[in-house]
């Protein structure tokens, strides 16, 4: 037990750190595979049916308009990810690396191994194949003076992206799109193990971002909202053999 007299003192120290204990938070279960995954953009292996399944929500926590499905796994070398993201118009224009994708259709990554809260990886994808990397620094926990390293690269990712419609065509209905990627595990300084150990546990959250940036009828939505450059709502991903 802890006497009542401290318990301020240590809501002090855990907000100093940014601790997180996720107690709230949602849980996602990732298993090893033996095989590495072919990133081809396809979800077609059979190692994905070993892979529980989870999906987005809205702010709010509601079901979203278009819904997004995903899917993790992991082997020494990386951290494999699936992603089926239902659209209607499949639209995106951007294609350099580091672009501002997030004003766009997109679907990003948080991943905070350490637990720390300042510091994180952000990587967004669109339907391109379009990657936007990034390392961040969060001093207040929130999007308030955050500084994004542009210069790191996550080094080694793959990605691969397949397109169920045509797009950029207003003209028809679309499906939606899948994708694959695979973040290398030497990439993630701040994990305390590499690879991972059965049992280690990072702070982790995926959202998305569908529309044009500024109008009301951008729709967003994401594992474990606020998510974004919220990092103390972000769920836990539990390494598991």
């Amino acid at each position: 037990m802890i006497p009542i007299f401290y318990l301020p003192f240590l809501i002090y120290i855990s907000n100093l750190w940014g601790f997180q204990d996720g107690t709230d938070n949602p849980v996602y279960e990732c298993h090893k595979v033996k095989q590495a995954i072919l990133v081809d953009g396809k979800i077609d292996e059979k190692a994905w049916e070993k892979a529980p399944e989870a999906h987005f929500v809205t702010m709010e926590g509601a079901v979203p308009r278009l819904k997004t499905r995903f899917r993790w796994l992991w082997d020494d070398e990386y951290l494999y990810g699936a992603f089926d993201v239902e659209d209607d118009h499949l639209w995106a224009s951007m294609k350099e690396r580091d672009a501002y994708l997030w004003t766009e259709n997109v679907v990003e990554f948080f991943i905070n191994a350490d637990g720390s809260s300042k510091s994180y990886i952000e990587i967004e994808i669109n339907p391109l194949n379009t990657i936007l990397d990034l390392f961040v620094l969060n001093k207040y926990n929130a999007r308030k003076d955050i500084k994004q390293l542009w210069d790191w690269d996550c080094d080694g990712l793959r990605n691969a992206v397949q397109l169920k419609g045509t797009l950029n065509d207003a003209s028809d209905k679309d499906e939606g799109w899948t994708f694959e990627i695979a973040i290398p595990f030497a990439q993630v300084y701040t994990a305390p193990n590499n690879p991972p150990q059965p049992g280690d546990a990072w702070f982790v959250d995926f959202c998305r971002g569908e529309g044009e940036e500024n109008p009301d009828s951008r729709e967003v939505s994401a594992w474990s909202p606020p998510a974004f450059h919220n990092p103390l709502s972000y769920g836990r991903l539990i390494f598991r053999e």
